[in-house]
């Protein structure tokens, strides 16, 4: 009989509370360890206690699009009512943006915060969002930036929505997610991580 062995869940505010103070901090492993998710409720965390939004981004439009972009939260519907004591219990997802919301038990929405909590971004469109200013954004969540197929010079293109989004500020700090899938990952030799 094979034995099943013990998932180890990340929890993102941990590492990043520890006392190292970075700008990037890039974790991966095994699929299902809470990356994603812990990383969303850091974002939702700062963006309650004041400390601006967060910005969602994946490699493909595909990805942020309809319900692949609504349903990304889905799971933090009893987060967002505990943070928020009750005062919103669930989120929409509109225009590629987060926004809390309280919802009835017959799912009418009666209350919706008039600020996003978090943007949705593709780095395949990365182009289009140039003129947009983004000064809310303090978190930034790459997600599953280790793959089998990258855009041609995704690493630039990353860094161009990075400098869209930060400009010249200093306060903001990037999470990098991935899952253990290949060896190789061009953002590895592009910052300087080859060992």
């Amino acid at each position: 009989m094979k034995k099943d062995k013990k998932t180890v869940y990340v929890r993102v505010r941990d590492k990043i509370d520890s006392g190292t103070k970075c700008q990037y901090y890039i974790w991966f492993g095994e699929r299902s360890n809470g990356k994603t998710f812990s990383s969303m409720e850091y974002v939702l965390e700062e963006y309650l206690k004041g400390n601006g939004s967060g910005a969602y981004i994946r490699r493909w439009e595909e990805d942020i699009k309809g319900s692949l972009g609504s349903e990304l939260l889905k799971g933090h519907k009893e987060t967002i009512k505990r943070l928020t004591k009750g005062e919103f219990n669930s989120y929409k997802y509109f225009q590629r943006k987060y926004y809390l919301t309280h919802e009835k038990a017959n799912g009418e929405i009666d209350k919706a915060d008039n600020k996003p909590f978090c943007y949705s971004f593709a780095l395949s469109m990365q182009e289009h969002y140039k003129s947009n200013s983004y000064l809310d954004i303090r978190t930034v969540v790459l997600d599953e930036f280790i793959s089998r197929n990258y855009l041609p010079d995704e690493f630039i293109i990353f860094q161009n929505l990075l400098s869209t989004i930060i400009r010249d500020r200093d306060d903001v700090i990037i999470l990098m997610l991935g899952n253990t899938i290949n060896k190789y990952c061009p953002y590895f030799g592009e910052m300087g991580l080859d060992k």
